[in-house]
């Protein structure tokens, strides 16, 4: 690890994310509204499913990351046991035995609108499919990358998109795509945060991963 020259708190939340991932494929749900990705590939929100944006622009807080199990069972949420980064990981066999024998691997994390219809809105994300926890897991690699490499902005800033594949027996199917469009420095309580780094360019994705056109004509913000 290369974390030696940041601060003791950024340095200490990398290496809990570094620990929190080599363990992980109901944390703050009173404080924050559910985002999920449909069936249909729309991004909603809250009790009546309010549909997020394409202007909207978001901030992950690392420190919200967190990991553990849920259960499902005919459509029934079995049980859920989450724990927040820094904290031990759940031994699954530790886990109460449910219907099914159904406990898989979940992930998820907070995030706030700073840009466009969804500012102010703070979002709780929690997945357990494979294109979920993938999509986290690309952030959670960012993050610590960038701490890694002594940055100390390291509050990514993401617009949610999606990708698509046909699956054999359920046909087009969606899958989560936070893409990374600057990074800012943790604001201090009661300051801004700062203007975001806009990020480097990447290769182009496969057709088969692509996201999905949008009619965004959101304004990017300047570095």
């Amino acid at each position: 690890m290369t974390t030696n020259n940041l601060p003791a708190a950024i340095s200490t939340l990398i290496a809990n994310l570094e620990e929190a991932q080599a363990h992980s494929p109901a944390v703050m749900d009173n404080d924050f509204l559910f985002l999920k990705l449909t069936k249909f590939g729309e991004w909603v929100y809250g009790g009546e499913d309010t549909e997020v944006s394409d202007e909207s622009v978001f901030v992950i807080d690392p420190e919200t990351y967190i990991h553990g199990w849920i259960a499902w069972h005919d459509f029934k949420l079995q049980g859920e046991e989450m724990v927040m980064q820094g904290q031990p990981p759940i031994d699954k066999a530790s886990l109460p035995t449910v219907e099914g024998n159904s406990w898989v691997p979940q992930v998820g994390f907070a995030m706030k609108g700073v840009e466009g219809p969804e500012e102010g809105v703070q979002l709780l994300y929690k997945t357990s499919s494979r294109g979920g926890k993938k999509a986290v897991a690309g952030i959670l690699t960012a993050v610590v990358n960038r701490g890694n490499a002594g940055r100390t902005d390291y509050i990514p800033e993401i617009v949610l998109e999606k990708s698509s594949y046909v699956h054999k027996k359920h046909g087009k199917t969606f899958e989560p795509v936070l893409t990374i469009e600057g990074w800012v420095h943790k604001p201090e309580e009661g300051q801004p945060q700062t203007e975001p780094e806009p990020v480097a360019a990447i290769e182009e994705p496969t057709p088969e991963t692509a996201p999905e056109p949008t009619a965004r004509k959101r304004k990017r913000r300047s570095a």
